[in-house]
């Protein structure tokens, strides 16, 4: 399988390659030239064993450090931050992982930068290179939270100009080429969106719009790969009544169903934000997952849980294959297993 890795990003800084960890940026820009002969593998990558296959790890919904409005007791936060801890080890165990997709909410609640410290710790600490997507709470918020006079800590919806400031530091922090940016893995476009828009929690700007349009129409052959923190609108049950509303769902949600309706068979949008555990009924249900007749929504779960769950994309040369792990029990979910061709058969 001859796997490409091409980058072309709107506006990239001096050809400046996406979010990947910094002590590792002169390794892993060289080792794209030596990406996957026919069987083969990265150069410099320890596995014994030749695969047809490249391997994106997804991760959603880091809330590092933990969400202490969540979980208020010590003894849950020791135990979630002990357990986010222990799947960093797994997953840098793999021995097949190519890439991380980090598919937003990286920031426990408001984005600031003693939660960001956290962040840039952690995913720094990971073995593979990963490429970052904002969640709205790595800026949509205020640095802190508005206490009430009952005592209630809430958070408080940032202005519009501390938004952006917000995403421009987030870019500039992951070393993201531009707002939002695509890149090609073999005959797969992956496209990286961004919430740039700042009126919903995760609503893409008119630029943004245009520029997935012209993507579009650019690869009708594909598959395209969109990684988003928000779902598409009614690829979940409304198993509670935050699901499927526009807080919860990437916005402008009608205008984005008629430009989606023009991708190529095989099409996945890679997504998280609801924390969908994968023993909900709708988590990999494909008839409801199904935004339309070529494109199904892939949900990713939440780490900051008690029982945590990652998804990996396999990418081959005539399918796509979704798998999920169990980190609590360290084992695979070969139940939801999902195949996904390029004919889209």
């Amino acid at each position: 399988m001859q796997v490409e890795n091409n980058i072309t990003e709107k506006n990239c800084p001096e050809g400046e390659c996406c979010a990947m960890k910094r002590r590792d940026f002169l390794k892993n820009t060289a080792a794209l030239v030596g990406w996957f002969a026919i069987g083969g593998m990265p150069l410099g990558y320890t596995s014994k064993q030749e695969r047809d296959y490249y391997h994106i790890l997804l991760i959603s919904d880091l809330h590092l450090p933990v969400r202490k409005n969540v979980f208020s007791s010590q003894e849950e936060q020791d135990d979630i931050w002990g357990k986010k801890q222990a799947l960093l080890k797994t997953v840098n165990d793999w021995k097949d992982v190519d890439e991380v997709a980090l598919l937003g909410d990286l920031a426990a609640r408001y984005g600031n930068e003693e939660e960001f410290r956290v962040v840039d710790e952690y995913v720094g600490a990971l073995r593979y290179k990963y490429y970052a997507v904002a969640g709205n709470h790595d800026y949509a918020y205020e640095d802190k939270p508005k206490v009430t006079k009952k005592g209630k800590v809430k958070k408080v919806e940032a202005p519009l100009e501390m938004k952006q400031a917000k995403l421009a530091a987030f870019q500039k922090r992951y070393h993201l080429p531009s707002a939002y940016y695509a890149r090609d893995i073999g005959s797969c476009r992956l496209l990286y969106l961004a919430p740039d828009g700042c009126r919903s929690d995760v609503d893409l700007s008119r630029e943004q719009l245009d520029w997935l349009k012209q993507e579009i129409a650019a690869h009708p052959k594909g598959p395209i790969l969109f990684f988003c923190h928000a779902p598409i609108m009614g690829t979940l049950r409304t198993y509670k009544p935050k699901i499927n509303t526009v807080k919860n769902t990437v916005q402008p949600a009608d205008t984005l169903a008629e430009i989606l309706a023009n991708v190529p068979p095989g099409s996945l949008w890679i997504s998280g934000h609801t924390h969908t555990p994968p023993t909900n009924d709708s988590y990999a249900d494909t008839a409801v997952n199904r935004a339309n007749p070529n494109l199904v929504d892939i949900h990713t779960p939440s780490i900051d849980a008690p029982h945590l769950y990652t998804n990996s994309l396999y990418i081959y040369k005539d399918r796509l294959v979704i798998r999920t792990y169990d980190h609590n029990n360290g084992k695979w979910l070969d139940k939801l297993e999902r195949t996904f061709s390029f004919s889209g058969t």
